[in-house]
């Protein structure tokens, strides 16, 4: 199997980057760009969903949170629409220096290396984005 490991500092606390990622609204904000027209459903809670739908572009990923420890950490059952394949996501925050927020995403259970560089570049992208969401500096992307 194999897996990835994403990180970067957002310039925003701990308790803020834990809502981008636990808040519906907040989410769909950010994690997919905005022509997307991006809808979510997150409810924190053991084996409550973390979904994140895009009709405009046919792709939906349907998690379920198996863990939670806020506002520090989050692991996810991922699972895109329409697959079999279940992977693990664990999102850990931890504080930085100047309010900042180290964010670790770790994923896991890839079948394949070219499964695992597409989710590589996916979490860089989405991640880029909750750093230019919150002005970028100090959180440029790790």
């Amino acid at each position: 199997m194999h897996e990835l490991t994403e990180e970067a500092l957002v310039a925003a606390s701990v308790d803020v980057v834990w809502a981008e990622f636990t808040l519906a609204d907040l989410l769909v904000g950010w994690i997919w760009p905005p022509r997307f027209e991006t809808t979510a459903v997150v409810e924190v809670r053991e084996l409550g969903p973390w979904q994140v739908r895009s009709e405009v572009a046919d792709l939906a990923v349907e998690a379920t949170v198996l863990a939670f420890e806020a506002p520090h950490r989050l692991r996810l059952a991922w699972r895109w629409a329409g697959e079999e394949h279940t992977t693990d996501v664990e999102i850990a925050l931890e504080e930085a220096a100047d309010a900042a927020t180290r964010v670790i995403v770790r994923h896991s259970g890839f079948a394949t290396a070219d499964e695992r560089a597409q989710h590589v570049e996916g979490w860089s992208n989405c991640l880029q984005r909750l750093v230019d969401r919150h002005g970028g500096a100090p959180g440029e992307h790790l």
